[in-house]
């Protein structure tokens, strides 16, 4: 009888150490995708189709600098919260000129402390639209990335 207690009292300690010994520390990060909605610069490229965007018709560094600014301030508090104070480890990007407009943005003020680092390779569209991914070398750094071109 008394091994029995001992047993017993031995496997609700176990037990109980067990449990405690589970308890998993983990952090919350943010994974987000975000449309940039036209992010050209001011520079008329003669390989795309970015007329709408320079200072010819309307398009000027104010311009540029505004966009930027809202786009910082949008993306700096993306999915943050009570239990998440950081932005986005991983960004997705759409609707970019090029790898310029990434990197003066990973430059603004607002984000350049986050330690942004720029993937983005050119896109056949005929507008000049690309994609970009952003990310936090902190916290995340690819091993290997391609492009894969989808022709549809």
């Amino acid at each position: 009888m008394k091994i029995k207690h001992l047993f017993l009292v031995l496997a609700v300690v176990f037990s109980v150490n067990m449990g405690f010994s589970q308890d998993k520390k983990f952090k919350i990060h943010t994974v987000a995708f975000y449309n940039f909605e036209n992010l050209f610069d001011t520079i008329n490229d003669p390989d795309t189709y970015d007329e709408e965007y320079t200072p010819v018709n309307g398009w000027n560094t104010k311009n540029y600098k505004k966009k930027l600014d809202n786009l910082s301030r949008v993306l700096i508090e993306l999915g943050t919260s009570e239990a998440q104070k950081n932005s986005p480890v991983i960004i997705g990007a759409c609707e970019i000129e090029n790898r310029r407009v990434l990197e003066d943005l990973v430059k603004h003020p607002t984000l350049i402390n986050k330690g942004y680092k720029v993937v983005h390779f050119d896109s056949p569209d005929k507008r000049g639209i690309d994609v970009g991914f952003l990310y936090q070398e902190k916290h995340f750094q690819p091993t290997s990335y391609i492009n894969v071109p989808l022709y549809v």
